[in-house]
């Protein structure tokens, strides 16, 4: 064999692993793997949005995945290990966060997401995420206000209507997993969300913008279009207060008033060669169907902790936490670029990993949860890994990318006991019969010698 022989031997070799394929009934499957960037945030809202996207499905002789990756502000900036450019991501994601509105006002963070987007890559944003990316405020009125706006990417051609005495409070006064509001929205034909079941779709609300058309000029900005449009008011379906209390006694000061009816609810467009994506209200969370608004007093994070009154949404028919998971995955697939008649069919399948879990880090000592950890969780000794699923199928466990355990019943569980010490990544994948799969992963500290 000469130089140049063994030369193309290896570059055939270091090829292959990039087109990877699979046999499926004397088939070969293409799989396309497409890498998400999300942006971290302590809110519990983002890991739901993750479990929502860490997902794979089938289309004809190709299987797509995404594979999810958190990154930090250094790496959003184009810097650190793994910096956010179209060699590395191909959609950003951000989600209920606030901290994108203060990170975006540094102009190598707002420029390097800008030139990612305008060099291809894709944006999605729900809530705060979509606040980000607009226009900002058309009258700013507050500081917060002025923050959001001066960290404002400006790559849709949208402002946004989130004021803090209206539509900010059904986030302050929330009460966590029992507030939030089932709002009617009426869906519009773009492929994202021509596939719903019914329209309008009842999309969980709490405080995000109604969006309105901006009017700039900017080569860069393409067409604004609607994907759905907020079909009632917010504060006539769950109508809440702001309270006071005089003389020692709690009394209504006056009505909380909002007017995102008839705004978009969220939009899709384009950034220069960048795909664009943008939700008001939250398709990754929890929805209600039916149900009503009840005032109480008690305690939220966003007062301190005293006392006041908030929200919650009682008398409801419960739904999957999946029931619009379909349009953060059909929303993100079509900004990565995936043609319309490939985006993901509507599919309910989720899974959880509930113990040790990504919500709450803890420190187990042999499977005993003893004390909180800051970050990660911390497992001294053996554990038994727990998932849920809402599959009734095998569910296989996996260290660092290698399968250890297979479990083919509910409950779903891995008894952990392989000697290792250090950070590792446990991961538990479900796969349907169609080609559908979904994965719950999480870093660990594990000291098991």
């Amino acid at each position: 064999m000469n130089g140049k022989t063994g030369a193309l031997i290896l570059v055939f070799i270091l090829i292959i692993p990039l087109f990877p394929t699979t046999s499926s009934g004397g088939e070969t499957q293409q799989v396309v793997y497409k890498d998400i960037a999300v942006y971290p945030s302590i809110v519990p809202a983002i890991k739901v949005l993750e479990y929502a996207i860490q997902y794979g499905w089938t289309t004809g002789n190709i299987h797509y995945r995404f594979n999810v990756t958190e990154i930090s502000r250094i790496e959003a900036e184009g810097g650190g290990r793994r910096p956010l450019t179209t060699d590395n991501y191909d959609v950003f994601v951000i989600g209920a966060s606030a901290r994108q509105y203060v990170h975006g006002i540094s102009s190598r963070w707002k420029e390097n997401v800008k030139n990612f987007v305008a060099n291809g890559g894709g944006y999605v944003g729900i809530c705060g995420g979509a606040n980000e990316a607009s226009m900002g405020m058309e009258h700013p009125s507050t500081l917060i206000d002025r923050i959001i706006n001066a960290g404002a990417l400006g790559i849709a051609n949208v402002y946004v209507n989130d004021d803090q005495n209206q539509e900010w409070q059904y986030l302050y006064k929330s009460a966590g997993i029992e507030g939030g509001v089932p709002v009617l929205c009426q869906l519009s034909d773009h492929p994202i969300v021509a596939a719903s079941p019914d329209n309008p779709r009842i999309i969980r609300y709490e405080g995000g913008p109604g969006m309105y058309h901006a009017g700039k000029d900017d080569p860069l900005l393409g067409e604004v279009v609607p994907l759905a449009i907020y079909s009632e008011e917010i504060s006539e379906k769950a109508p809440i207060h702001l309270w006071e209390k005089v003389g020692g006694e709690w009394q209504i000061r006056e009505a909380v008033q909002t007017d995102v009816e008839g705004q978009y609810a969220a939009i899709a467009t384009t950034y220069g060669a960048g795909h664009v994506v943008l939700f008001g209200p939250h398709p990754e969370e929890y929805t209600a169907l039916g149900g009503h608004v009840e005032e109480f007093l008690g305690r939220s994070k966003y007062n301190l902790f005293r006392e006041g009154y908030l929200y919650r949404w009682v008398n409801e028919t419960e739904s999957n936490w999946s029931y619009n998971w379909w349009m953060v995955r059909r929303a993100v697939a079509w900004a990565a670029g995936i043609a319309g008649e490939h985006l993901p069919e509507i599919r309910d399948v989720e899974i959880f990993m509930t113990e040790p879990n990504v919500w709450n880090p803890s420190v187990y000592i042999n499977g005993r949860r003893v004390a909180p950890a800051p970050r990660t969780n911390v497992i001294i000794g053996n554990i038994a890994f727990k998932v849920e699923s809402n599959e009734i199928t095998e569910v296989d466990f996996y260290l660092d990318g290698r399968q250890w355990y297979s479990d083919t019943s509910p409950p779903y569980e891995w008894p952990f006991s392989p000697e290792t010490v250090g950070k590792h990544e446990v991961r538990a994948e479900v796969r349907c019969e169609d080609g559908t799969e979904a994965y719950a992963k999480m870093d660990v500290y594990l000291f098991n010698p």
